[in-house]
């Protein structure tokens, strides 16, 4: 039996084959009820939309490559779900790797998606990502590139993430209202401009109260709640208990509580413990997490959306989406005060 074409299909429905090559790409041209009768046609006649020769018209493969480092973390759940749908409504379908922060890897995965011609690249840079490491992407005609969440100095590409010293400032004045007088951040990439920039913000917030904040490089690792716990039980062990914990993600957060909670202390009476991201799952920790919304979803929108048009008009100038962040306070630091009489870990009382 010979395969059925659009052209079978079109005359079996007493339509041009434009009109049903316009249902295929489900365009707004058509009624929805034309395209339910020309679409139970192409069941019955067992019709197979073939995309290589749709590709081989448009120079197009209609497949995009994502690259973050995990999974794990609810951020990049929620990011990669909203990318994914902006791009299925576009028409592309998503090839998705994961970097686990590793350079090596990072380039591996950005070669395989190369290779297999994809449209575009949506890429959240491994910490320790070089500049030089990206330019398989640049050549040989150059594949269409958006950063996302962290920036890559010295690589010049649309971006789109949330504004991380803002985040880091909103988080330091809410903590300067509680009166503190010491805080520790908490995991992180050592080379993440995340981190970076939330610790800036955190350090330029906290400065103006007079506030101590452990030292930048102290205390970076990678951003899983098994960190959060390790750091946090090391922390309350040292005798050097904080007011305050800042923990650089609400999966690192999520470890800090534990640790907290296996410790005998209380957070959010005998320490108080902030995240950044906000995630579902914040407001529902035991206590409530005080977290910075992030955005994940808007992030990954407006990552799809920047990467569409690019693949659409290679030659238009770099653009950046930047995200104000918004403070939720709830009861993890709502109710915290330094002068109160606190349980260290050791099961004194300060």
């Amino acid at each position: 039996m010979s395969r059925v074409i659009l052209k079978d299909i079109a005359e079996a429905c007493g339509l041009s084959r434009a009109a049903v090559s316009l249902v295929v790409q489900d365009s707004p041209r058509v009624s929805e009820q034309t395209k339910a009768r020309v679409r139970k046609v192409m069941a019955e006649m067992g019709y197979v939309y073939d995309r290589g020769a749709a590709n081989l018209r448009t120079r197009r493969s209609m497949i995009v490559g994502l690259i973050v480092t995990n999974v794990r973390n609810p951020y990049f759940a929620e990011l990669t779900m909203a990318i994914e749908q902006e791009l299925q409504d576009a028409g592309y379908t998503m090839l998705q790797g994961y970097s686990y922060d590793e350079p090596s890897r990072q380039d591996r995965l950005i070669s395989a998606m190369v290779e297999h011609r994809t449209d575009g690249v949506i890429l959240l840079p491994a910490a320790d990502s070089p500049a030089g490491s990206l330019q398989m992407l640049r050549s040989p005609q150059g594949t269409p590139t958006v950063l996302i969440a962290r920036q890559l100095r010295g690589y010049d590409a649309d971006y789109t993430g949330v504004d991380n010293v803002k985040a880091g400032e909103l988080l330091g004045e809410h903590i300067r209202s509680l009166e503190a007088r010491s805080v520790t951040f908490v995991g992180g990439p050592a080379k993440s401009t995340a981190r970076d920039d939330r610790y800036r913000g955190l350090a330029r917030a906290l400065k103006r109260g007079g506030i101590t904040l452990s030292p930048r490089s102290q205390h970076v690792s990678p951003s899983t709640a098994m960190d959060g716990e390790r750091i946090t039980h090391e922390l309350l062990r040292s005798g050097n208990q904080p007011d305050v914990i800042v923990a650089y993600s609400d999966a690192v957060a999520t470890g800090v509580l534990h640790a907290v909670r296996d410790s005998g202390l209380k957070a959010g009476a005998d320490v108080a413990v902030a995240g950044f991201d906000d995630v579902a799952d914040a407001r529902y920790e035991s206590p409530p997490l005080t977290s910075v919304a992030t955005f994940p979803s808007e992030t990954g929108t407006q990552a799809a959306r920047l990467l569409l048009a690019r693949i659409d008009d290679p030659q238009r100038p770099c653009e950046s989406a930047i995200i104000a962040p918004r403070l939720n306070v709830r009861d993890s630091t709502a109710g915290f005060r330094p002068n109160a009489p606190r349980r260290l870990a050791s099961g004194a009382t300060a």
